[in-house]
């Protein structure tokens, strides 16, 4: 038995449930802060980082994911974020030092296929930083995350501006994480069972204007729920997010804590549905069209000029003057 979350929504509301294909994907620059790793308490060290980075968001396909004895109509979505990380390490008796590094963020999630909220997600990531005090030290720390969620009653998609749409959920998290520094490994695994509330409120439509161009997008007061090329440790209570009908996801995302942001994505570019990818641009299309005409026009004349040789060499040679005939050099015997 499959069955299928969720309730219609207005088909003519200002945000529009989009319909995904294989292949969609959208690249994010993405800029995050972080002031302490899951699990590594203050007797261990602390800090405050800067990340920098790339996101990419990838639809897979249409996937269904077991319930009980039911199954649930889901799109699988990958997400994959790298980068770099800079800031200030203090450990206790060592005062601060200068940490660079790197990280590396792989998730698969499945979203229900109403609301697209995540209902099952796994995911890995890694932090790989050089630390400097008398000698040089690695600190290299590794999450990896399995969660499930169950939503009590998925909201409508679709909204007009104005609207509010919230949801209950319970989340299941298992996270296994494993610290090495200054030579020695510690691991851990918390498993912890959690309740809230997730709410969406569609409060305005405004030009967004990122690396990708000038989008139409919804101003999205919601909570930051699954926020995509956020590297795992970093929390994010609510977020503010500007979504595209015409790129079929976020343009730009800020996440806060606390009423400090703590991380930003902006859209670099896109391929959805059937629109041409972003890369073309304000003029790669003309661009495009001039070339694709260029070329013809080349063939055209480079076949004219072989037709014309191939006629050449086919056409028999002029016969030549018979021995003794015409002329007045003949002799006569």
């Amino acid at each position: 038995m499959t069955v299928s979350l969720g309730i219609a929504g207005p088909t003519t509301a200002a945000l529009q449930k989009p319909t995904y294909s294989t292949g969609d994907h959208w690249i994010y620059i993405t800029t995050a802060s972080i002031s302490s790793f899951p699990g590594l308490n203050s007797s261990q060290g602390s800090g405050q980082f800067g990340l920098v980075g790339q996101v990419e968001v990838r639809v897979i396909g249409p996937a269904e994911v077991p319930r009980g004895n039911t199954s649930v109509h889901t799109v699988q979505v990958l997400t994959r974020a790298t980068g770099f990380l800079n800031g200030t390490f203090r450990t206790p008796g060592f005062g601060p030092a200068d940490i660079t590094g790197t990280f590396t963020t792989d998730m698969t999630e499945f979203w229900e296929n109403q609301a697209y909220l995540p209902i099952a997600s796994t995911g890995t990531t890694s932090y790989v930083a050089h630390v400097t005090y008398i000698l040089p030290t690695d600190l290299v720390v590794n999450f990896r995350a399995n969660a499930t969620t169950s939503i009590s009653a998925v909201p409508t998609f679709d909204l007009d501006v104005g609207q509010h749409a919230s949801a209950n959920l319970v989340t299941h998290v298992d996270l296994n994480s494993t610290f090495t520094f200054f030579g020695q490994t510690r691991s851990q695994r918390n498993a912890t069972d959690l309740s809230s509330t997730w709410q969406r409120d569609v409060l305005s439509r405004e030009n967004v204007t990122v690396e990708a161009g000038t989008f139409s997008s919804y101003r999205l007061n919601q909570t930051a729920a699954g926020f995509s090329g956020l590297p795992l440790g970093i929390s994010a209570g609510n977020e503010t997010a500007f979504f595209s009908n015409d790129v079929g996801y976020y343009t730009k995302r800020e996440a806060y804590e606390n009423g400090s942001r703590v991380g930003e994505t902006r859209l670099k570019s896109y391929s959805f549905g059937s629109a041409p990818p972003s890369w073309l641009g304000t003029w790669g299309l003309p661009l495009l069209v001039i070339a694709v005409v260029a070329g013809t026009l080349l063939a055209i004349v480079f076949w004219r000029r072989r037709k014309s040789r191939i006629r050449r060499r086919a056409s028999p040679p002029a016969p030549a003057d018979a021995p003794g005939s015409g002329g007045g050099n003949d002799r006569a015997r």
